[in-house]
C-alpha cells in the first residue's frame, strides 16, 4: 500500500502530507544554504587572499587521513634531516588537531577547512597532496604555484579512474585537481601509465619512487631498529615475537563478517610454518567503523588502526596480509611474505572495484575461506614466492631504491630557487 493510500484510509491525508511537505522542503532548504554558503565561502577566499604575495619558503602538506602519514611526511622528514629553511604548514583533520606529538616541532599545523588553511594555501610555492583534498577543500590554486600529487597507493590492484568509481563527487574532483597538478610521483612504468590514462594526462611524471617507501629499504639502519623497539614497546610486544599485519582495505558494505578470521587458528598454522611466537596487528581502514568486532581480550590479537603510518607497521611485521588493499604493493618491497585474504573477491570485482590485473599474477598466495587461508600459510613455498616476487617486479618495472624522498628534496629546491 502506498503512503498515500494508508494517510487517506487513516483519516491523516492532509496531516500526513504537511508532515511529508515540510520535510521536503527542509531537505532542499539544507542544500540550497549549503551551496549558498560555499559559493560566499569561495567568494569570500578568493576575494580575501588571491593578491597576496607568493611565499617561495613556504609549503602545504596534507594527506587523506588527516594525520602525519604517507609521502608528504616522508618528505617533510627528509626536508627536517637536511635542516632546510622552507616553513612546512600541515592541513589536519579536526579530531587530529590536539595530537601535537604527531608533528615535527616547527609546524604549522591547521584544520582543514579553516579560515587558516585558506590562508595558508593561498601564498604557498608549493602544495603537496596524497589524494585529491585540495580539490575536495576548495583551494583555488594559482599559477605561481605548484602542486606534486604524490597519491596513496602503489600500483594497486584496484581501479579508480571514472569508469569504475561510484563516487560521481570524487572523480569531479580529481579531475579537477588533475587538471593543475604540476607534477606526479611514480615508482615504476606501469604507474606512470595508469596516472595518464586517468586524471592527470597533462602532469609531469617524476619517476623518484615513493618517499614512504624509503624506510622500507633501511631496516637495518640504527634509526629503523628504534622505531621498531618503540612500536613493540608502545603495544607490550616481546622481542623476538613475530608479527602478522592484517590490514583490509575499505568496504562501502556493512558486512562486518567479511573481516573475521579465525585467530587462534591462523596462529598455529603460522607457529607450525615459521617457528617462533606470532601475534596478529589489526589495522582497519580509518574510514571503517567495524572496530568494535575485534576481540580485544585475546592478548594476541593487537588492534593498530590508530597507528598514524601504516609503513612504520611493515618495517615490525613478518608477514603482510590483506585482501585488495595497495599497502601490500609498498610491503612488496620488503621482500617478506605476504597473502591475500578475499572471502568477497567475486562479488568485490564485480560491484565494488575490477582489478587493474589479474589478482592471481601477484606473488601473493591467495584464500577464500578461513580454512584456504590456515592452509597457504602452512604450504607456504618460499622459493616459488621468490621467484614470482621477481616475475611480477619485472613486469611492473620498478625503480625503487630506497631514495625518493632525497630526489624529491632536491625537486623543491630547483623550485623553490
Amino acid at each position: 500500500m502506498s503512503v498515500v493510500g494508508r494517510y487517506l484510509s487513516e483519516g491523516r491525508f492532509f496531516q500526513g502530507s504537511w508532515k511529508n511537505i515540510k520535510k521536503f522542503v527542509k531537505k532542499k532548504l539544507k542544500r540550497f544554504w549549503r551551496y549558498a554558503d560555499r559559493f560566499l565561502a569561495n567568494t569570500y577566499n578568493y576575494w580575501k587572499f588571491c593578491r597576496r604575495p607568493i611565499d617561495n619558503n613556504k609549503i602545504v602538506m596534507l594527506t587523506s587521513r588527516g594525520t602525519y602519514n604517507c609521502h608528504p611526511r616522508a618528505i617533510a622528514d627528509e626536508i627536517i634531516r637536511q635542516n632546510l629553511p622552507y616553513e612546512i604548514v600541515w592541513v589536519v583533520r579536526k579530531e587530529n588537531l590536539v595530537k601535537e606529538d604527531y608533528y615535527p616541532e616547527g609546524f604549522k599545523v591547521v584544520h582543514r577547512g579553516s579560515y587558516e588553511f585558506y590562508e595558508e594555501v593561498s601564498n604557498a610555492k608549493v602544495w603537496i597532496d596524497n589524494s585529491v583534498t585540495f580539490s575536495y577543500l576548495f583551494a583555488k590554486k594559482r599559477k605561481e604555484q605548484v602542486l606534486i600529487e604524490t597519491w596513496h597507493g602503489t600500483f594497486g590492484l584496484k581501479k579508480f579512474d571514472a569508469s569504475v568509481n561510484n563516487n560521481k563527487y570524487w572523480v569531479k574532483k580529481a579531475f579537477q585537481e588533475g587538471k593543475v597538478t604540476d607534477y606526479c610521483l611514480t615508482n615504476c612504468k606501469f604507474e606512470e601509465k595508469l596516472f595518464k590514462d586517468t586524471f592527470w594526462e597533462n602532469a609531469e611524471m617524476l619517476p623518484y619512487g615513493h618517499p614512504r617507501n624509503d624506510i622500507l629499504f633501511q631496516g637495518e639502519t640504527k634509526e629503523a631498529k628504534n622505531l621498531v623497539a618503540s612500536i613493540l614497546e608502545q603495544y607490550g610486544i616481546e622481542k623476538g615475537t613475530h608479527i602478522l599485519l592484517y590490514a583490509p582495505t575499505y568496504r562501502d558494505v556493512p558486512d562486518a563478517t567479511l573481516y573475521v578470521l579465525d585467530y587462534d587458528a591462523v596462529r598455529q598454522a603460522l607457529e607450525e610454518r615459521f617457528g617462533g611466537k606470532w601475534v596478529i596487528m589489526v589495522r582497519y581502514h580509518f574510514l571503517d567503523r567495524k572496530l568494535k568486532m575485534l576481540n580485544q581480550e585475546d592478548e594476541n590479537v593487537i588492534n593498530v588502526t590508530n597507528y598514524t603510518d601504516i609503513q612504520d607497521l611493515m618495517l615490525v611485521a613478518d608477514i603482510g596480509m590483506t585482501d585488495y588493499s595497495s599497502w601490500i604493493y609498498d610491503y612488496f618491497f620488503t621482500k617478506k611474505p605476504g597473502i591475500l585474504y578475499v572471502p568477497d573477491i567475486e562479488e568485490y570485482e564485480e560491484k565494488d572495484r575490477e582489478f587493474l590485473f589479474p589478482i592471481e599474477s601477484t606473488p601473493f598466495p591467495i584464500a577464500k575461506t578461513n580454512e584456504e587461508l590456515v592452509e597457504q600459510i602452512r604450504k607456504f613455498d618460499q622459493e616459488k614466492y621468490d621467484k614470482d616476487y621477481q616475475a611480477f617486479y619485472d613486469k611492473m618495472e620498478c625503480y625503487e631504491d630506497g631514495h625518493a624522498a632525497e630526489r624529491v628534496v632536491e625537486k623543491l629546491k630547483e623550485i623553490m630557487g
